[in-house]
C-alpha cells in the first residue's frame, strides 16, 4: 500500500468515505463471533493501550462469549500494530487497540504502510486520559515553572515517551519546545507507555510525558507530577495543576480505541460497539476504569468517527506548531 499525502480536510473527507461506506462483508452479524478474535495492542505492555485494552477485551469477551486473545506489538508510534491489522482479513476476527497516536500519525507520518482512510474502520473510543509531565524525585523543580528554569541551567534535558510519533511526544515537545522555549532538549522513544514509565523511575531520563499509566507512579511518590493537560484537576492525581494553571495553554489527552479493518461488515461494528458502551455500565468495569484514571464516553459509531475526525484535526495543529515529522 502506499500512503498518500493528507492534510486536515483531505484526511477528514477521506476517512469519512471510508468508515461510511464499508465494503461488502466476510462475515455476517447473525451469528458472530462463532470463533475467537485476535486483538493487537499497538504498544507495549504495561502502558496506556495495554491497561485499558485488556479491560475491554477481557469484557468482550463475556459478552460476546468468544475469546478475545491479545497481543501486544510496539513500535513506530503504535503504527506497527496498526499495519498488521490493516493487512488482516476483513472478516471480524481482527482487531487493533490503539491509541489517539494512530490520529496524530496521519500528521507527522509521510509513508506509512497503511491507509487510515482506506485500510481501517473504527468501533469505539471509550475512554479518554488527560497527559501528564512527571520526573524523578531527585529532579529539582515541584511544577512546570520550576522544571523550566531547571533546565535552563543543565547542558540537556531527556525526555521519554512511548515512541517516536506517540501523543505522548508531541505533548512533551510541544511544551518543552514552543511553551517552554527550551533548546537542550533530548526525547527518548521507547516501544510503549510502560518501559517509558520505568525510565523515568529509575531515572534514567529526566522527565516523562504520559497519561493514565503514569497516574499511580506519581500518587505513590515515585514520580512528581509537575503539570496535566486537563481542564480541571484530576482526581486520579490530587494536587497535580494544569497547565493552563501555571500559565501554559496547553489541553491534551490519550485515548483508547478498537479499530477493525475496512470491510467488515456495518452490523458487526454496531455490534460491538453496543457491547463496548453496555460495558461502561458495569459497575464492576466503571470501577476498574475509575482505578485506571480514565475518563469514559459512551458514543455511537457515527459519533465515533466524528471524534476521530475531529482528533485528527486537533493533533494535526498542534503538529504544524511543532513541526515534527517522521519518514
Amino acid at each position: 500500500m502506499t500512503k498518500k499525502t493528507h492534510r486536515n480536510g483531505a484526511i477528514a473527507t477521506a476517512v469519512a468515505g471510508v468508515v461510511a461506506l464499508a465494503a461488502p462483508a466476510a462475515v455476517s452479524a447473525q451469528d458472530y463471533p462463532t470463533q475467537p478474535i485476535q486483538a493487537t495492542v499497538a504498544f507495549g505492555a504495561g502502558g496506556f493501550a495495554d491497561t485499558i485494552g485488556r479491560i475491554f477485551a477481557q469484557g468482550l469477551s463475556d459478552r460476546l462469549g468468544q475469546p478475545i486473545v491479545v497481543q501486544n506489538q510496539g513500535g513506530a508510534g503504535g503504527n506497527v500494530g496498526a499495519t498488521r491489522v490493516a493487512n488482516e482479513p476483513a472478516d471480524g476476527y481482527h482487531m487493533l487497540i490503539t491509541t489517539s497516536s494512530i490520529a496524530l500519525s496521519q500528521a507527522i507520518y509521510a509513508n506509512l504502510e497503511y491507509d487510515l482512510h482506506e485500510d481501517l474502520t473504527v468501533i469505539a473510543a471509550p475512554v479518554t486520559s488527560p497527559e501528564v509531565l512527571a520526573v524523578h524525585p531527585s529532579v529539582p523543580a515541584n511544577d512546570l515553572n520550576e522544571f523550566i528554569e531547571w533546565a535552563r541551567t543543565v547542558d540537556e534535558v531527556t525526555y521519554g515517551s512511548a515512541g517516536v510519533g506517540s501523543t505522548t511526544h508531541l505533548v512533551s515537545t510541544y511544551f518543552l519546545d514552543h511553551l517552554g522555549g527550551l533548546d537542550n532538549i533530548v526525547h527518548v522513544p521507547y516501544s510503549g507507555g510502560g518501559p517509558a514509565n520505568q525510565a523515568a523511575i529509575g531515572g534514567e531520563i529526566d522527565m516523562i510525558g504520559s497519561s493514565n499509566a503514569v497516574y499511580p507512579f506519581i500518587r505513590e511518590g515515585l514520580l512528581k507530577g509537575l503539570g496535566i493537560a486537563s481542564a480541571e484537576e484530576h482526581d486520579a492525581v490530587p494536587g497535580v495543576r494544569t497547565f493552563r494553571d501555571q500559565g501554559f495553554d496547553l489541553e491534551a489527552a490519550a485515548w483508547v480505541a478498537l479499530f477493525m479493518p475496512a470491510g467488515v461488515d456495518d452490523a458487526v461494528i454496531e455490534r460491538i460497539n453496543t457491547e463496548v458502551n453496555a460495558m461502561l455500565d458495569d459497575p464492576d468495569v466503571q470501577q476498574r476504569l475509575r482505578d485506571a484514571g480514565v475518563q469514559m464516553h459512551s458514543r455511537n459509531v457515527e459519533e465515533t468517527r466524528a471524534f476521530v475526525l475531529s482528533e485528527i484535526d486537533n493533533w494535526q495543529n498542534m503538529v504544524d506548531v511543532v513541526g515534527v515529522e517522521v519518514q
